[in-house]
């Protein structure tokens, strides 16, 4: 019986002291205004200044060592007891979130080096993948909606509700905010007052996508970016082309699908077009007149989905066409 004990004890002991050395490496070099960073997360209770790092070379690189049991945690870098820590991405590669929370997240099975990582990066100092700041507007002029404070709701931050609130600052009623965002293609929509009411969007419009039946905005990061007014509810701008307008007959477009151009038929003089984008941004394209013809030249389009307003003496009116 207590050789019995002895073995259930030992093994008790062995698999409490299962444990893996992690080393955490942090790359301080762009912050300033800092004494000592330190490693906070799920493992030592995000207890401030418990576990600081060292930098023993003076290269800006911090470094620190700590004991884990496999599993998966939460962490992030911080310094000088809380006094300052790192803003992440939701969405990165390295973290996740959970609420308003946004975290570097950590599966440990084997003793590991970690890579050296940026301060509020997932990549090292010098290869960037963002953040990029990302400045979303909307005119809520002509809205028809009773509201307090707009705000941004995407897969970007969990569709939080009041976490991203907008601002008027000219008391134009065009609202704005920019959210930091790695590189990667988002969903997003606005709304107002957490959630009091939203954006009702309509599927196929170049400016959305649908999933599960739900229909939100789309947005492909690759850079800084100051997005074009858009219309609450819409891809344009307030006044600008509606893409369910049929006020003149007698226009077509072809080919569509388009390729390198197309031809817009009209059974009355054509005296303007217009083509936007699926940001609501209005293109400039070479064009040749021909009577109640125009060739429209498609080369520089990028793959997508467009809008094309041809105005005439009797109206104008609006058509999707594709390009390939």
């Amino acid at each position: 019986m207590k050789k019995i004990l002895f073995a259930i004890l030992s093994i008790f002991s062995l698999s409490a002291t299962a444990q893996v050395d992690v080393t955490f490496q942090v790359d301080m070099n762009g912050v300033t205004g800092f004494t000592t960073p330190e490693v906070n997360g799920i493992f030592n209770a995000w207890c401030g200044n418990c576990a600081p790092m060292s930098d023993a070379n003076a290269d800006g690189v911090w470094d620190l060592t700590i004991s884990l049991a496999p599993g998966t945690y939460e962490y992030k870098y911080s310094f000088d007891n809380w006094a300052g820590q790192e803003t992440l991405v939701p969405g990165s590669s390295c973290t996740m979130t959970t609420g308003i929370y946004t975290n570097r997240v950590l599966n440990v099975s084997v003793a590991d080096s970690l890579p050296v990582v940026c301060w509020g990066s997932c990549e090292a100092c010098g290869i960037s993948s963002g953040p990029y700041n990302i400045t979303f507007v909307v005119d809520m002029g002509t809205s028809g909606v009773t509201f307090t404070t707009p705000e941004v709701n995407g897969t970007f931050n969990n569709w939080c509700g009041g976490c991203a609130p907008m601002s008027d600052a000219n008391a134009d009623n065009v609202w704005e905010l920019t959210i930091p965002l790695n590189t990667g293609t988002y969903e997003y929509k606005y709304a107002f007052d957490t959630w009091a009411g939203s954006e009702a969007l309509t599927a196929g419009d170049p400016c959305t996508v649908t999933n599960s039946g739900f229909t939100n905005r789309t947005l492909d990061v690759t850079g800084t970016l100051v997005m074009d007014t858009v219309c609450y509810g819409t891809c344009i701008s307030c006044g600008g082309i509606n893409v369910n307008e049929e006020t003149i007959e007698g226009f077509s477009i072809y080919p569509n699908p388009v390729q390198n151009s197309f031809m817009i038929q009209s059974a009355n003089l054509v005296k303007a077009i217009s083509i936007v984008d699926n940001t609501g941004k209005r293109i400039t394209l070479p064009t040749v007149a021909l009577n109640n013809s125009v060739q429209v030249n498609t080369e520089s389009l990028s793959i997508g989905i467009y809008h094309v307003q041809v105005v005439t003496a009797n109206g104008s009116s609006t058509k999707r066409f594709v390009k390939l």
